[in-house]
């Protein structure tokens, strides 16, 4: 399976940020946990406090036997991919983890290009992103959640993503149907990523989703939110189709030239990973 993902793995900030620019998402490495992460963090974009987070804008992300299903990041269970702080007007537009304590076993990251998922269905079901285009289509964290849409076209032609798959969304009639579509081209670009001591991911949180597999015995991972400085970072993706009613059509507007490896590991199917959350 072929995936846009950078070759390097850096913690060096200007690396960090020509990743996050080109394809989306660095892989981090040599991080010296928690502190490292916020230094990252701060050196990239403003930090932005999630409602987790201690004082310096990091959450520790661990097993802590919680039952509300709003928490189930602080379980041992899998989480589906998903946006971070889906229910808010504006979520932040990038995402940091790193590890801190290997698990027994299990407890990998999976991650998942939304362009991809996007230009997937826009040549296999143009109908399914159409609905999932469409404005006010979903509601994100119930009641007093947002309204929105799973992908949000701008009128720059950028688009956004915004995705949670627990029991804090709510689909329109007209697009319910069409999840199971969606979650299968998820499926088809879940990239795996080793649980590794000092290692993790800066993800931008308007283009790509992230999410875990259950795990055995302790894991620690830390997690920072920020925005990215002015002209930095795409809020989102430019899409190689647009979407007109039921159609998809090719668009002048090119994706930035990615960098091309190649991951082996075969992905879980999308249905062993249904808990939710907004952690890593």
């Amino acid at each position: 399976m072929h995936t846009d993902l950078p070759l390097r793995n850096s913690s060096a900030p200007a690396d960090v940020l020509a990743d996050v620019a080109s394809v989306g998402v660095a892989l981090i490495d040599g991080v010296p946990g928690r502190s490292g992460l916020v230094a990252l963090a701060h050196s990239i974009g403003t930090v932005v406090p999630h409602r987790d987070s201690d004082l310096d804008g990091a959450t520790a992300i661990e097993d802590r036997a919680h039952r509300d299903a709003a928490m189930v990041g602080f379980t041992r269970a899998p989480l589906a991919p998903h946006t971070d702080r889906s229910s808010i007007e504006n979520p932040p537009g990038l995402l940091l983890t790193v590890c801190s304590q290997e698990p027994v076993s299990g407890g990998e990251s999976v991650i998942v290009d939304g362009q991809a998922v996007y230009d997937d269905l826009a040549q296999t079901m143009p109908s399914a992103l159409a609905a999932l285009c469409a404005p006010r289509s979903a509601l994100f964290g119930g009641a007093d959640g947002y309204l929105g849409s799973v992908f949000a076209p701008g009128p720059d032609g950028v688009v956004a993503v915004r995705l949670r798959l627990d029991s804090l969304v709510r689909f329109a009639p007209a697009v319910a149907p069409h999840i199971p579509a969606l979650r299968a081209a998820i499926e088809r670009h879940l990239v795996t990523l080793p649980v590794r001591t000092g290692a993790g991911y800066v993800l931008n949180n308007r283009r790509w989703l992230h999410g875990r597999r259950g795990f055995a015995g302790p894991r620690l991972m830390y997690r920072v939110t920020a925005d990215p400085r002015p002209h930095t970072v795409t809020a989102g993706f430019r899409p190689e189709t647009t979407v007109t009613g039921e159609t998809a059509v090719p668009t002048v507007l090119r994706r930035q030239e990615p960098i091309d490896t190649t991951t082996t590991a075969e992905p879980a199917p999308l249905s062993s990973i249904t808990a939710p959350g907004d952690h890593p």
